[in-house]
């Protein structure tokens, strides 16, 4: 049985947050300010200013301040006919990161509620897996015969399903119209930039997330509440509508659900865990079976608690937005049939994420391998920022070591010290170094210094200290 869904969607001053819950439990949850940011889908004005043949692949300036990666795979027909100062039409389909610009594509696509629009492309008419009816799939390449022109292409959403061919022409009609001002704006504008994005933050995520198992749309905001209800009539899809007073993320658990999205070791509700090591192209996740007593024996009890990871790391691995290469550790299963239990479960489970998830299967090694492909950055990258004094690693510096830098810096400035004539010395540490400059060493470091010392432990930095000297 399919699991049903609510969407929650809350204003905290101007910015607009939204939940998806599968059964009351956190799906996806997408801000305002972070989908904004995002470039993804987005199309450009660029120009190009490097073309680096070793890589076949283009530099392009499009306005963001670090250039995007355009390969020659894809460009619109030879890429040899593009040179260093020309100016191109590209969209981007995948954020940068930290150290690299976006990756651009000269292939644009207009989403809608019904259809992707592709124009330049010959490509076959494209239909979701997910409408499964081979009749239903042969009425709507019948339809996009009939009104599609040379030179363009489209793909069905699942949205589509039943849809009748009035409906699809309009749809259509709409996408050429934006793409010929899109084109307009191209040859007027002669610097870098945007030329289309994405208008409303609450449209976009209604037309992307929006499907059959979502029941009812909740809302703590009247405006909101009346947006809703104008622009679902505009959607086959009629989920109820209802307005609460107060947080709906506070009435609905929210907040406690978002702290755990971060966290590394993530509880199973029988007993077992998950962790999960994340670097920026490979996340390593361990399952371990920790406290559950589940089964008869070892491997029943191992399999039971990676057949619960198994859903929860489908789950997490949606929610988190986590991509590139995944490869899970579960507890060792000696029975094959197991293994493919295992398998099963993950495809089925990732079939509700709407980014490509490949399961590659278990290696020699018994270690599980997923490929989950993602356009945008993770969510803890946007809602975290790198820490400056770790940068990334979670470690510093051990006092030990920083005691011991702080000691012979004050012994080997024990000549400068004399002759200038110095006569208090101020040392700032992280406070915990206070187990180390100790009253007894302090006392013994004036006596072969021949100084007075001060110490406090104000420094915010545990991997460094401050030493001043006085006359």
């Amino acid at each position: 049985m399919d699991e049903e869904k609510t969407m929650l969607v809350s204003k905290a001053l101007e910015e607009i947050r939204i939940a998806i819950l599968e059964e009351d439990k956190l799906s996806e949850i997408f801000f305002e300010d972070f989908e904004t940011d995002r470039n993804t889908g987005k199309i450009f004005l660029g120009i190009i200013e490097n073309k680096v043949p070793s890589l076949e692949a283009f530099f392009v300036n499009i306005g963001l301040g670090k250039n995007g990666f355009l390969r020659y795979r894809d460009v619109l027909d030879d890429p040899n006919q593009y040179n260093v100062g020309d100016k191109i039409l590209v969209q981007v389909r995948k954020d940068g990161g930290t150290r690299k610009g976006p990756q651009l594509s000269m292939q644009v696509s207009l989403p809608g509620k019904y259809l992707v629009y592709i124009p330049n492309s010959d490509d076959s008419i494209g239909i979701s897996r997910k409408i499964l009816q081979e009749k239903e799939r042969t009425r709507l390449r019948q339809i996009a015969k009939k009104i599609l022109m040379d030179d363009e292409s489209i793909i069905f959403r699942t949205n589509s399903e039943g849809i009748d061919e009035k409906e699809v022409e309009i749809e259509l009609k709409e996408m050429r119209k934006i793409y010929n001002s899109i084109l307009q704006r191209f040859r007027s504008q002669k610097n870098p930039g945007v030329l289309y994005e994405e208008s409303d933050f609450l449209e976009y995520i209604l037309r992307e997330r929006l499907d059959s198992k979502t029941k009812k749309i909740i809302t703590d905001d009247r405006q909101i509440f009346r947006k809703l209800k104008k622009s679902l009539k505009g959607f086959e899809l009629k989920p109820k509508v209802e307005y609460v007073r107060g947080d709906v993320f506070r009435i609905h658990n929210i907040y406690h659900q978002m702290e755990e999205i971060f966290t590394k070791k993530i509880e199973l509700s029988g007993g077992g865990t998950i962790t999960l090591d994340r670097a920026e192209a490979l996340t390593a996740i361990d399952v371990d079976s920790a406290g559950n007593l589940e089964g008869k024996n070892i491997e029943e009890t191992s399999f039971i608690t990676n057949m619960e990871a198994a859903k929860e790391i489908a789950r997490q691995l949606k929610l988190r937005n986590i991509g590139g290469m995944i490869v899970v550790d579960f507890i060792d299963m000696k029975d094959s049939s197991h293994k493919k239990t295992i398998i099963n479960i993950l495809k089925e489970e990732t079939k509700k994420d709407k980014s490509k998830v490949t399961i590659l299967g278990f290696t020699n090694m018994g270690l599980l391998e997923i490929i989950r492909k993602r356009t945008t950055q993770p969510l803890d990258t946007n809602v975290y920022s790198q820490c400056p004094l770790c940068h990334g690693t979670g470690k510093v510096i051990a006092p030990s070591l920083v005691h011991g830098r702080l000691i012979k810096e004050l012994l080997s400035s024990t000549k400068e010290i004399k002759k200038e004539k110095i006569k208090v010395v101020e040392i700032n540490a992280f406070h915990n170094l206070s187990g180390y400059l100790t009253p007894s060493l302090t006392e013994e470091l004036e006596k072969k210094l021949n100084v007075k010392l001060e110490v406090s432990f104000n420094w915010q930095n545990p991997n460094s200290y401050n030493i001043k000297y006085k006359k």
